[in-house]
């Protein structure tokens, strides 16, 4: 019997950029062909080469061959795919998908996400993640003005309302989502050294430099007295959570 699978093979991006909306907005991508402005479930216009080979029966097969290792299953027909799973973000042949497996509500906010990656002219699906809403942050492990993203496990990712790609071969991946109602949680997954960071920011991504291998994320603060009131400020960060600098001032809300 021989298997077909899918391995990942780093590509030639042909966006210098990615600028998201923190929470349910709009995302703009700048690239060389211009800038476009499209609702969140959508492409972006980055690619990426796939190579298709077969394997005799024994080989490595499904994830493992993919480079891939953090799926939660080996490849599937595309046909499993989720019929309610929304289009995120695309790199060529690969599309990322998120489904909504329980929603949120007023009781329980955080709601039960799946992340799915798709091969959609092999046909070929899998399962990155399912998120965990018990899971608990890391804000005290990252109270520093300058803290880097704090490691933490698949299994503990809290959401993953929205799925983007954050490199050029497509092996990293940022996902995040508001699963207290108030504050944006955003993971950064390193498929190939199976890692995942949590980001110290608390408005989520702005923007996402895949050139220079940076991503922009906002936080909110608030002023000491007697000014008071709140402010939103944003810090430069490696696609694998070292801080890098600040990006803004401090700009009221």
């Amino acid at each position: 019997m021989r298997k077909t699978i899918f391995t990942l093979i780093a590509g030639t991006a042909l966006t210098a950029g990615l600028l998201l909306a923190s929470c349910h907005g709009k995302v703009t991508i700048s690239g060389d062909n211009g800038t476009d402005t499209l609702e969140f479930n959508t492409d972006s216009i980055r690619e990426i080469n796939i190579n298709v080979k077969t394997n005799e029966e024994g080989e490595a097969d499904g994830t493992e061959a993919m480079g891939l290792a953090l799926y939660e299953a080996e490849a599937m027909d595309i046909s499993e795919l989720p019929e309610t799973a929304k289009k995120q973000d695309r790199q060529g042949k690969l599309v990322l998908y998120v489904n909504i497996e329980q929603a949120p509500t007023e009781d329980e906010p955080a709601g039960i996400y799946s992340v799915w990656m798709a091969d959609e002219k092999a046909g070929k699906v899998c399962k990155i993640l399912t998120t965990n809403p018990t899971a608990g942050s890391l804000w005290d492990q990252m109270k520093e003005k300058d803290s880097n993203a704090a490691p933490t496990e698949m299994h503990l990712i809290a959401t993953a309302e929205k799925a983007f790609f954050a490199s050029k071969d497509g092996s990293k991946i940022i996902v995040e989502g508001c699963p207290d109602a108030r504050n944006t949680w955003t993971y950064t997954i390193d498929t190939q050294k199976r890692t995942v960071k949590q980001f110290p920011c608390t408005e989520g991504v702005q923007s996402i430099d895949l050139e220079k291998g940076e991503v922009i994320l906002a936080s909110y603060g608030y002023y000491p007295a007697p000014d008071y009131g709140r402010y939103s400020v944003t810090n430069a960060y490696t696609i694998d959570g070292k801080f890098l600098r600040q990006a803004s001032e401090p700009e009221a809300e």
